[in-house]
């Protein structure tokens, strides 16, 4: 469990200390940023992020670096500190450098909730691929280098079509690129299909949240591969769109393409649902993605939920708050709450 919190030139503070953190600890602040960037640096020390922000915009006005330091109810200190100068990042443990290998294997992983989230099913489906993105990268330490990696050879083979189309490269030669991008997208996909059977084999129990009868919910992945043949789908998908992919400069197959839906006897969630429903439904999404992160990590998630509550009705608070007793979590909000820890920064 995090007992303390320290802060140096990140965002707008330019130091600050706090301690004693408790199980459930609200925090609360008349101007919203503060509250928010207090929970930005717990989310960016695990490997998270609320703002989305490059870490250069983490950084104070007119200051080269910020760092984070945490220290944990075993006294052990973990440091962040990146440098804007030379855009370096360190990473430190009971003030010893280590790896950022060992780094993501020691640091708390998080789970975050916000406004946008509770409008995942209604907007763009990169948040969906977010959700998935996110629970993978909080499980497995190579999952974030893998996206990484993936997006450069989607990058190249694109300027590779583009070059084909351009007459300055041949046909023949995107088989190089072609093997590359099979290769790391299954890589990818053996990861995320752990997580999509988690999810399709859990999302029954969401079926008390609804109001009416509803006899089958469903979890479906939309992709144009299967788990069983993703080598081959992938492989004749290219190979029969080719032509098309050299026109458009486009590879149309690809892992961040991809989307899912919840089907309510065989109906679309957000066409069938109400809004209390759907909001019940991703607090439960949300629920089975910490649930998941415990079983495959081995360790609680922290729980970070930022401008969340004031955006929910009473039931709707109950069951977040009723889920969340046994972890540990940081809300920004204003609420009358027993044994709780106040941060008034």
């Amino acid at each position: 469990m995090i007992k303390s919190l320290k802060l140096v030139n990140f965002r707008n503070f330019s130091e600050k200390n706090i301690n004693n953190f408790e199980l459930k600890n609200f925090i609360v602040w008349p101007n919203w940023n503060w509250k928010t960037n207090i929970l930005e640096a717990l989310a960016i020390l695990s490997n998270n992020s609320i703002l989305k922000l490059s870490f250069d915009d983490l950084v104070k006005f007119w200051e080269d670096y910020f760092f984070i330091e945490i220290e944990d109810s075993e006294k052990q200190k973990i440091w962040f500190y990146y440098s804007k100068k030379d855009k370096k990042k360190n990473f430190l443990l009971n003030n010893k450098k280590i790896t950022r290998k060992k780094f993501l294997e020691i640091i708390p992983n998080s789970v975050i909730f916000s406004p946008i989230v509770m409008n995942m099913m209604y907007l763009s489906p990169s948040l969906r691929r977010d959700f998935f993105d996110e629970a993978l990268k909080s499980c497995y330490v190579d999952y974030e280098s893998l996206l990484k990696e993936y997006k450069k050879i989607l990058k190249s083979r694109n300027s590779f079509l583009k070059a084909i189309s351009e007459k300055k490269a041949s046909k023949d030669d995107i088989k190089f690129w072609d093997d590359k991008f099979i290769n790391i997208s299954k890589k990818i996909y053996d990861y995320r299909f752990k997580f999509i059977n988690f999810l399709a084999i859990s999302i029954e129990n969401i079926k008390s949240y609804f109001s009416v009868t509803i006899s089958e919910i469903r979890f479906e992945y939309l992709s144009k591969i299967s788990e069983k043949t993703v080598w081959e789908d992938i492989k004749n998908y290219l190979t029969k769109n080719l032509d098309r992919d050299i026109i458009l400069w486009k590879t149309p197959i690809w892992p961040h393409i991809d989307d899912f839906d919840i089907k309510l006897d065989w109906v679309s969630l957000s066409k069938f649902a109400s809004r209390w429903e759907i909001k019940s439904v991703i607090i439960y999404l949300k629920l089975l993605e910490w649930i998941f992160i415990e079983k495959k990590t081995w360790r609680k998630p922290i729980l970070i939920i930022d401008d969340l509550l004031s955006e929910l009705d009473d039931n709707h608070k109950n069951i977040l708050l009723s889920k969340i007793v046994y972890y540990q979590s940081f809300i920004s909000n204003i609420i009358e709450e027993e044994n709780s820890f106040y941060i008034k920064i």
